[in-house]
């Protein structure tokens, strides 16, 4: 007579039961994990390209207010020309204008009695988008960020010619109503001369430029690299001396 065990038929029912749990959980936490990293590349993936598109945005913003600065700066190469009119695509940014900005006090002096001292408030044309702003100030084309950082894309109208000893300094003045607007659309901008004023100094003594505002730091820096580092010139450096200061109106 043979006695059969049962206990290891329960046995290996449970070590079946163990394995199916095992595989669940392991199946679970798998699971869980491929889902945990879909939400993080989800995220970051989404952040990434709002901040890769932010930043063509503003790349795209710089190019054309570039190409518009070039545009509106043949008030100072010509004295022909009294308007020119561009057009931005502001994709949801917001246009400024008005009569403040920064502020240059020029002084200049010659042997023959001619001087110039005036306190030029260059006005204002920004374009603002995300996290930066771009300023036309001068016939210059100047990006803001929040942070406070700043960098002059397009240079201003300052030479020095150290052949002939001869200093010119070209300015826009914008003279415009204090308004803003906010579009999705291109929007166009005229801007017409008001006032054209050249300065010529023969036999000149010196000339000095000092700054104020918000962006004074950037155009001391514009100034020196024209200067040979100085914010003036003097006496022997000096022959002749230009200034071209051209007030203009900008209308949207």
């Amino acid at each position: 007579m043979r006695c059969r065990d049962d206990h290891s038929g329960i046995e290996t029912n449970w070590h079946r039961d163990d394995r199916g749990v095992s595989e669940v959980v392991a199946f679970v936490l798998v699971f869980g994990i491929i889902l945990s990293s879909i939400a993080i590349l989800s995220v970051t993936g989404f952040q990434a390209m709002d901040d890769y598109q932010e930043f063509e945005q503003q790349e795209n913003a710089a190019r054309a207010m570039g190409a518009l600065s070039e545009n509106f700066n043949d008030v100072l190469r010509y004295d022909g020309i009294d308007q020119r009119y561009g057009e931005l695509a502001l994709r949801g940014g917001t246009i400024s204008t008005g009569s403040d900005g920064t502020t240059l006090s020029i002084s200049a002096e010659g042997d023959g009695g001619e001087d110039f001292s005036d306190d030029i408030e260059l006005g204002e044309f920004s374009y603002e988008s995300g996290s930066s702003t771009l300023y036309y100030e001068g016939g210059a084309v100047v990006r803001e960020s929040d942070g406070g950082g700043a960098v002059v894309l397009e240079e201003p109208k300052l030479t020095y010619n150290e052949d002939s000893e001869t200093a010119i300094v070209s300015l826009v003045e914008i003279d415009a109503e204090e308004r803003s607007i906010q579009s999705s659309e291109s929007t166009g901008f005229t801007l017409s001369v008001e006032d054209r004023e050249t300065t010529v100094i023969n036999e000149a003594d010196e000339i000095e430029i000092t700054t104020t505002g918000e962006r004074a730091a950037e155009w001391d820096e514009e100034i020196e690299k024209a200067w040979n580092g100085e914010n003036e010139l003097k006496d022997d450096d000096i022959e002749t001396i230009v200034i071209t200061i051209v007030e203009v109106d900008i209308e949207y």
